[in-house]
């Protein structure tokens, strides 16, 4: 009994201190998926029938638009959403890796293998999830390739060179692949998938071609069977989604009414003045001007073309979080939306182009949620893209790292938790007088059988006595008393 009294209290004790967990226990945690399409603009559900998505809005959340940081290009974007950073803070600052140095440049696909250019003081969601003791993956999201401090996403599936983008059965394998393998049979709790569309058509045939239109059809069809093979795994309770992407695209305007940009056309430019440049690359670019030439160089540019912004990184708006870095160059150009910046001449002709402004409305991507954290059919208002990342640790249950986001801006799109009523889940008072009741209640069982024992041992000295035939008379006043 004595025993039965101590493992009732330590029982109690133990509840007492779990009773308020500082973080969902693995077994409550939902898993998380991450995905995101490439250049799709906020509104391209507009002029599409999107059923599938539009089902998810209906089953989830949607908000108006979202915005991206500047630039708004596709490695700097993503690379906020994975850190919650705003570019001048993580340091991504192009699609391209570059060495004023040696004039060397590489390509975008070049440039996910570059270790130092991404692993720059920013840790992904990937890597503070792992050392959280999270199981995490990716699939040709960009960053996936990289090194940080020493580690790698511990699942992770990089495109080969010259992926096509647009292959819907291809597709279809990475779904099967994150969602059967990795999150089913794996155990994975965040992965992050990539598609590359509808970036691609946008460039090539503009935002508002029939092709663009067909490729936001197939985009909704992916949606309709990631959802079904969610469902076929079990995974419907278990497992929250977010969709978005990391900019929009608009028309770029040609023709003979338009003036187009052309630096070596600029009186008083000259790009014998210039160490390294990073220009025709769309609406941006940047300038090393040559010792001494820095002054000469800008105010040549400044207010040479009414679509051309030219400023000095240090004088940079600070609404745009692009000034504050060591990897920008001096010297920061932007255009106007629909005009790119050229050269020597012109040798961008793409229909659509992104990189603009954050806030034009253009570059605006959307946003859907869906999973068991979720409210339903719910629309909020705009938020940055920043923010993604708070929300994201804030659903695998994991501290975030230093970011420029805060989970204030996303938390109305949160659902009530489901409280389940247990000794784990009452106030720290009830579960005191509750310890006390069960001691007392303990306390009262022992008394009782410890005076049953004694009774119980008075008897069979009685029947003892009886059967040998000794009653003195003490003992007959002790058994006669006992009545």
């Amino acid at each position: 009994m004595l025993l039965l009294c101590v493992a009732v209290l330590g029982l109690t004790g133990s509840s007492l201190s779990a009773a308020v967990p500082p973080r969902a226990a693995a077994g409550s945690r939902n898993k998380l998926l991450l995905i995101s399409f490439d250049g799709f603009r906020w509104d391209y559900d507009q002029d599409v029938d999107t059923p599938k998505l539009d089902k998810m809005a209906r089953d989830g959340v949607r908000a108006e638009y979202v915005t991206p940081p500047f630039l708004t290009i596709t490695s700097p974007a993503h690379f906020t959403l994975l850190t919650g950073r705003y570019i001048e803070n993580h340091g991504v600052i192009h699609n391209m890796w570059f060495n004023t140095t040696t004039q060397e440049k590489k390509q975008y696909y070049q440039t996910q293998f570059v270790d130092s250019y991404w692993d720059n003081g920013s840790l992904p969601i990937w890597i503070t999830a792992q050392r959280q003791g999270l199981k995490a993956g990716s699939l040709h999201f960009p960053g996936t390739a990289a090194t940080y401090r020493r580690e790698t996403v511990e699942v992770r599936q990089v495109e080969p060179f010259l992926y096509d983008h647009s292959n819907e059965t291809d597709w279809r394998r990475n779904i099967d692949k994150v969602i059967g393998e990795w999150f089913h049979q794996q155990d994975l709790d965040f992965v992050s998938l990539y598609f590359g569309e509808p970036d691609l058509v946008g460039h090539k045939y503009g935002p508002n071609s029939p092709e663009r239109r067909e490729m936001v059809k197939q985009v909704d069809r992916t949606v309709g069977y990631l959802r079904d093979k969610i469902q076929e795994h079990g995974l419907t309770d278990r497992l929250n989604i977010i969709i978005t992407a990391d900019h929009g695209m608009t028309t770029v305007l040609r023709g003979g009414t338009v003036e187009e940009i052309i630096l070596s056309k600029i009186p008083g430019f000259s790009f014998k003045d210039i160490k390294f440049h990073l220009v025709d690359y769309g609406p941006a670019g940047m300038l090393l001007p040559k010792e001494g030439m820095l002054e000469k160089v800008y105010q040549a540019l400044k207010g040479s073309h009414p679509h051309l912004h030219v400023y000095k990184k240090e004088e940079m708006p600070a609404r745009l979080h692009y000034g504050n870095h060591p990897r920008l160059l001096p010297i920061i150009l932007f255009a106007d939306p629909g005009y790119v910046i050229n050269g020597f001449f012109p040798v961008q002709f793409h229909k659509g182009e992104h990189g603009f402004d954050n806030q034009v409305l253009d570059m605006k991507p959307f946003f859907r949620v869906v999973g068991p954290d979720f409210k339903k059919n719910l629309v909020v208002p705009p938020f940055e893209t920043v923010n993604v990342y708070p929300l994201m640790c804030h659903l695998l249950g994991i501290n975030p790292e230093v970011n420029d986001g805060h989970l204030d801006n996303t938390k109305d799109m949160l659902a009530p938790k489901k409280i389940k009523r247990g000794l784990n889940d009452l106030s720290p008072v009830v579960v005191g007088i509750t310890a006390v009741t069960v001691f007392l209640v303990v306390v009262f069982i022992m008394t009782t059988s410890y005076a049953g024992c004694k009774r119980n041992q008075a008897e069979s000295r009685f029947n003892m006595d009886r059967t040998s035939g000794d009653f003195g008379e003490e003992k007959t006043d002790i058994k006669q008393s006992s009545f």
